[in-house]
Formats: C-alpha cells, structure tokens, sequence
C-alpha cells in the first residue's frame, strides 16, 4: 500500500493543534487584585498588568482593582511610572481555588517631601558599573521567543507578531525602569561624596532633562558619566532654581 504524504493543510492543522494543546491543558484561574500606594495606602489606577507568557495587559482601575483569566503558571508584571516595578509570580501565591484575590503595595522610586524617606543601600561605583554593564538583560519571560518562521504560514506569523509587539511594549518599560534605578544610584552616591546636591524629588524631573540613552548609560566610562552628570547638573540646578 503507498501511504499518502500529509497535504499542507494537514500540516498546519498539527501545528496549530501542537500550539493550543498547552493551553487546553493549563490550570486556568481568574485572579483578581487591589494595587495601592506604600506610603499613602491609597489605590492607584491606570497600573500596567502583563501576562508575560501570554503577552497580554490589563489596566487597574479607579480603585486600583484588575482582574484577568491566567495560568497558575504565569508571571505577572506591574508597571507604573515612579514606582518600583513589581514581579509577581502566581505559583507561588495561589491556593487550589479557581479564583483568587490579591493585594499588591507599589512603593516608590523616589520620595516627595510628604512622604517618609526611602532608605536605599548605598553602592560604590564599582556595584553601580557591574549594573550599567548588564543594563538591558531581561528576565527569562521577557525573552523573544527563538521562533523561525517560514512562509507561508502567515497565520500563524501574523499571531506571534501581535503577541511580539506587546513583549517588546514591557521590554522597553523594563528597561527605562532599570535604567532610571541605576541614575538614582549614581544621584545617591554623588550626594553621598558631595559632588553634587541634587534634591531626591528631583531625580526623575533630571533623568528626563539628560535625555541620555541606554548606551550611555552602559557603555561610558565612570569619568564620561560623571562629568556630563554634572555639567548638566548645573543648567538643570540654575534652571530650577537651586543652584546660583
């Protein structure tokens, strides 16, 4: 008997099955949550939740409140601007239930006058560089899937593709929200050594006036940084006001 070959069609039917079968067999769970402030204990909307496996964000409302359908598998990462970013992994959080509620406390990144002072362990310059150096390595959920795709399976490209664009979306908030732990770093240590006195509630107000890439960050010598820290100190100081 000659057996006949599988058509193309067949194909891409194994391969889409191969594809959902994963899903099919996941513990499912709707998990539902509150995020509030640290310090003012106070909900926080507009909070960026990403599924990272599944490539998906959900937005926390007026009350702080998300709730989303997941795996007990799945990494959850938050993500808000001034606050420290949270990673949150709900195997380790979950019970046997299908529903779960959880309360998540943001703290932030910087402090106001208004709030009680973030002690932060200090660094020398030699911690600060190992962590310029690895600025841009990513958590292993974060990682771009090594896929190779081959025409003409557009369906299935099409679906990665979508699913790409929301991975690179947390990338790159990752990857300001360690750049911009790094800057504050390097903030506390030249105030430490009184190379300059720039106001901790103005921390992110001078990253964003530099405007200085990633590569900066990473690749410069500790006398380049240093140097245009504190050339830009300057015109930042007198433009704000607390340097003569």
């Amino acid at each position: 008997m000659i057996k006949r070959l599988p058509t193309f069609t067949t194909l891409l039917l194994f391969i889409l099955l191969g594809c959902i079968a994963p899903s099919a067999i996941a513990q499912s769970i709707t998990l539902s949550g509150k995020v509030i402030d640290g310090y003012t204990k106070r909900p926080i909307s507009g909070v960026s939740v990403i599924v990272a496996e599944q490539n998906v964000s959900y937005m926390t409302d007026a009350q702080g409140r998300f709730s989303l359908a997941c795996d007990k598998h799945d990494t959850l990462y938050l993500f808000f601007p001034g606050y420290k970013t949270i990673r949150f992994s709900v195997a380790d959080s979950t019970s046997e239930s299908s529903s779960y509620f959880v309360n998540l406390t943001f703290n932030p990144l910087s402090t106001s006058l208004s709030q009680p002072v973030i002690v932060r362990p200090k660094k020398d310059l030699d911690d600060i560089e190992k962590e310029r150096k690895n600025l841009g390595s990513m958590p292993r959920e974060l990682m771009k899937p090594e896929i190779e795709f081959m025409s003409p399976i557009s369906a299935i490209y099409d679906l990665v593709s979508a699913r790409a664009k929301e991975r690179n979306k947390l990338r790159k908030q990752y990857l300001d929200d360690e750049r911009r732990r790094i800057y504050r770093e390097l903030f506390d240590y030249f105030r430490e050594k009184q190379l300059f006195d720039l106001p901790e509630e103005y921390y992110d107000q001078f990253i964003d006036y530099m405007n200085l890439p990633v590569e900066f960050l990473r690749e410069s010598s500790d006398y380049t940084i240093t140097k245009t820290l504190l050339d830009n100190y300057k015109k930042f100081g007198i433009d704000r006001g607390f340097v003569k």
